[in-house]
């Protein structure tokens, strides 16, 4: 899935209306490449594109969904409200290939077996798709990419001959946990993906669903039948990519289990020093600490309001990464009590919600939540020793 940036992706327009028109010889193959994750944000969940190789006829082009112009006006705000326009391109197979080995990403190529009838139809789609008023789309991450689309058309093409219930995929897991094993080596991505994306990321996916991934597309396609026989040869190692080691050496789990530590300390020197002081040891540091959450609660709660993604919606991250921090923030100790004890309260929902909520949390944000519950309990505390 090439989020994130532009591959370089151009057909000249004299092989285009060429291929318009040009049939495939009897010696043509159609195949799915499957291209490994990068240690690139926008490259972690792989690839798929179609390949289309006819030697007789001096064809050899990959077709290409998923892809953007990098320069459209307002890029970052049209991708953030879900409005940015992916497309359907189309590039050389050698540079193709030749730009994953670049990158050290493995790529996989499965064969086809289908009709000659059959890709002739397939080949005439993509040309099609491939038409400038044809080739854009707005793209969704879990329902409408660059696998998906791959997808979609082998079954428009081939019918219900074509049968995808072989598969041999656990079919119960949801879309985050889908996506978790892409993450392994990216905490710090895999934090801020669990900090956006809400409840519908932890519905149950079909199988149908599980082939937005490229790697479970690859799965389906090396297990699906038509007619009872093999759909496609076995996956073709074209390039293996080598392993890179991209751990990050401090994980979110260990940064604020330190924050939350840090936080212990201030809240005990705080009630150490109750009646003697009325100024608190940790003052900026809470401060930085309800400014950060409440930049954070707006965000989700835009996200949330503004974008299209779906994925972001139901966030219950609202509950601890609570706008009512902002108050919290702008008035400090000055806090109205009962907002400080609604901030407990949603945070000790927050805290048990991991056995009852229907939304999954990262496990690095009850360290967070804790320390932002001490603090907000010591600022109660203050509140009601004054009186």
């Amino acid at each position: 899935m090439k989020i994130f940036r532009i591959i370089a992706i151009t057909v000249s327009f004299v092989f285009f209306n060429t291929a318009e028109s040009q049939q495939l010889s009897d010696s043509a193959h159609v195949s799915l490449l499957t291209c490994g994750q990068g240690n690139q944000l926008y490259s972690t969940f792989g690839h798929s594109a179609i390949r289309i190789c006819d030697k007789k006829n001096n064809i050899d082009i990959v077709f290409n969904y998923g892809t953007f112009d990098f320069n459209t006006k307002n890029f970052y705000l049209k991708f953030s409200r879900g409005t940015l326009m992916y497309m359907l391109s189309a590039n050389n197979f050698q540079d193709f290939l030749q730009s994953y080995v670049h990158e050290n990403r493995s790529v996989y190529e499965q064969k086809l077996n289908i009709s000659h009838a059959e890709k002739e139809k397939l080949f005439a789609l993509l040309i099609e798709n491939y038409k400038p008023q044809n080739r854009s789309y707005r793209y969704d991450f879990f329902k409408d990419n660059c696998s998906t689309r791959i997808r979609d058309i082998f079954q428009k093409v081939i019918g219900q001959k074509l049968d995808f219930s072989n598969q041999n995929t656990d079919k119960n897991k949801t879309f985050r946990q889908l996506i978790y094993p892409y993450l392994e080596k990216m905490a710090w991505s895999k934090f801020g993906i669990d900090i956006l994306l809400g409840m519908p990321t932890d519905v149950r996916a079909t199988n149908a669903d599980y082939m937005f991934l490229p790697n479970e597309l690859m799965i389906n396609v090396d297990t699906a039948r038509i007619d009872g026989k093999n759909f496609a040869s076995k996956p073709e190692i074209l390039y293996l990519a080598q392993d890179a080691g991209n751990s990050a050496l401090l994980s979110p789990n260990m940064v604020f289990c330190i924050f939350m530590l840090i936080a212990i300390l201030l809240t005990y020197l705080d009630f150490c020093r109750l009646k003697k002081s009325k100024k608190s040891c940790g003052k900026i540091f809470d401060k930085i600490f309800f400014l950060t959450m409440a930049i954070l609660s707006l965000i989700i709660l835009l996200m949330w309001i503004f974008s299209l993604h779906y994925p972001v919606r139901n966030n219950l991250n609202i509950l601890w990464l609570n706008p009512l921090y902002l108050y919290v923030f702008w008035k400090s100790e000055k806090s109205n009590l009962y907002v400080l004890i609604i901030c407990v309260i949603c945070n000790l929902i927050a805290l048990c919600g991991q056995y009852f909520l229907p939304q999954h949390f990262n496990t690095a944000f009850f360290a967070i939540i804790i320390a932002a519950t001490l603090r907000l309990i010591m600022m109660i505390t203050r509140k009601i020793h004054q009186y």
